[in-house]
């Protein structure tokens, strides 16, 4: 008596005892099948395997079905030729006007899929400079939580020379003129020198003000700038001016704040120091210069 089985268990059993070993010849005693249906198993699920396949069944596709803003793809169409940036809602708006009655989740549904995708906007170029020729400089705030339980905002000085990989960091409880110097005498002692240039932000210790495209420059600011013998340039709305003195404030997140606490602006103004020094050394090791 043959024992009635569904046919994927039939397929199991004799593709399961074909890789066990077992002969073609047992297999159709063991199951009680004729011979030439194990070859037609085994013949299909051979090919099966040498081609590509997915073993889930296909999910079954639903016929399209008409949308009432079908009607106005012309119109959308139009629209979008004139206003390339115009909204769904504002698009939702002028075809309620125009006699469509559907909602606006099919109206924004539709203005999803096809509006024309965004070019990529080009990367700025960064400028380049000789070595000792430029610097950049900048402050960036952070609200640090000392394990004293003090809660102080410090602001973070950065000194960067745009040629070479070397940064100089400091932290300061105030961004004002003395902090300012303090930060540069500090960078200088620790390169041995100054860059020619140094590129800043419109900060009031800088540049008291500005008369069309002329800064004016703080003259106690000015007074140091001559006593170390560099030129300060300001510039303003230009976010690639200084990239690598903004860029300097993501490795100092990262890099030296993650994973350190600080007992007070003291302790976090020693460890910085330390930092900056075990940075160059590691930098050095690497075989930047």
């Amino acid at each position: 008596m043959t024992l009635w089985r569904p046919r994927e268990q039939l397929v199991h059993q004799i593709v399961t005892l074909a890789q066990s070993g077992m002969s073609r010849r047992a297999i159709t005693r063991a199951l009680g099948v004729g011979r030439n249906t194990v070859r037609a198993v085994l013949a299909a699920h051979a090919v099966q395997r040498s081609t590509q396949h997915s073993a889930l069944p296909r999910a079954s596709s639903r016929a399209p079905r008409s949308k009432k803003v079908d009607a106005f793809q012309s119109r959308i169409a139009d629209l979008f030729a004139r206003y390339p940036d115009i909204t769904a809602q504002r698009i939702f708006e002028i075809l309620k006007t125009e006699g469509f009655n559907g909602g606006y989740t099919g109206v924004k549904d539709y203005v999803r899929k096809v509006r024309p995708a965004k070019k990529p906007a080009p990367s700025l170029t960064t400028p380049t400079y000789a070595p000792g020729e430029m610097a950049e400089s900048d402050w960036s705030p952070y609200l640090i939580e000392f394990t004293s339980g003090e809660r102080l905002t410090v602001q973070a000085f950065s000194y960067v020379l745009t040629h070479s990989p070397r940064k100089y960091f400091d932290a300061y409880p105030r961004c004002d003129l003395h902090a300012l110097m303090d930060g540069h005498v500090g960078a200088f002692d620790r390169f041995q020198g100054c860059a020619h240039r140094c590129t800043y932000d419109s900060q009031k210790p800088v540049v008291l003000r500005w008369e069309g495209v002329q800064p004016i420059y703080n003259p106690r600011f000015l007074a140091f700038a001559a006593h170390y013998e560099f030129r300060p340039r300001a510039v303003r709305g230009d976010p690639n001016a200084k990239p690598r003195a903004e860029r300097s404030f993501w490795e100092f997140e990262r890099s030296f704040l993650n994973g350190r606490s600080f007992r007070d602006l003291n302790d976090l103004r020693a460890q910085l120091a330390h930092w900056c020094v075990f940075r160059r050394i590691v930098i050095t090791d690497s075989g930047a210069s």
